[in-house]
């Protein structure tokens, strides 16, 4: 057996140290939310993301089930081509925290026609304003149905585990956070110049992604020097 080339068994190792650094994906498309992190007590226009992972079904309905120990008494649907939007609401004093005004529910949106439905390896975006948001706790989980023309229903309702891992079936999760933005203001409407800040995990991955391949970059010039004075000191 040939003996290795130092060089090349340093690359390997940071090659390798690097595609480790690297976020791992979700196993499977699911719901998810944007932004993630959200200022409690303020009003926020929140996204939900429904991508249709079957080839032989089309999503043509998404209910989306707000936490009752969490309510909300706004909400305001964003207008979407080919979908109806019905908000439903508890009768007042009748929710888990026995609030004196009725709260928003649940959300719930169904496709008008075929052409609507999300096809294939598609994905739609759901919008609602919510508000005011909860002064407590840390986090709001939003339990997602998703239905196919064909009649089945993927339950996006599984809470966070404990040790953060992701479960099966996960259902989307926005965390309060006092240092984010309030992007919008108290009629839902977006507020010039403010952004909001709570996509902080999104930024994590993409800063992950840039410092790992800021190493390869840097292995690869070290190991260009390397073999160059490899070849360098052969030829004396």
């Amino acid at each position: 057996m040939g003996r290795r080339c130092p060089g090349r068994v340093l690359l390997a190792a940071v090659v390798g140290a690097a595609m480790a650094a690297l976020p791992a994906g979700p196993a499977q498309a699911h719901v998810s939310v944007t932004p993630s992190q959200v200022a409690p007590g303020s009003f926020t226009t929140l996204t939900f993301r429904v991508p249709n992972e079957r080839s032989d079904a089309s999503t043509v309905g998404l209910r989306l089930v707000l936490p009752s120990t969490a309510p909300v008494s706004s909400a305001a649907v964003h207008k979407l081509a080919g979908w109806r939007a019905e908000v439903e609401r508890t009768a007042p004093g009748t929710d888990d925290t026995a609030t004196a005004t009725s709260a928003v529910s649940a959300v719930t949106w169904t496709a008008l026609s075929d052409e609507a439905a999300v096809d294939g390896d598609q994905f739609q975006e759901f919008r609602v304003s919510l508000g005011p948001l909860p002064t407590s706790g840390d986090r709001m989980v939003f339990k997602a149905l998703q239905t196919y023309s064909d009649g089945q229903v993927s339950r996006w309702i599984e809470e966070p585990a404990e040790d953060g891992t992701e479960p099966a079936n996960p259902a989307a999760v926005v965390y309060l956070d006092r240092s984010a933005v309030a992007a919008v203001d108290e009629h839902g409407m977006p507020i010039p110049g403010e952004a909001s800040s709570g996509d902080g995990r999104s930024s994590t991955a993409a800063l992950g992604v840039g410092i790992a391949a800021l190493v390869v970059a840097v292995a690869a010039l070290l190991l260009g020097l390397l073999n160059r004075t490899l070849t360098t000191r052969r030829t004396r």
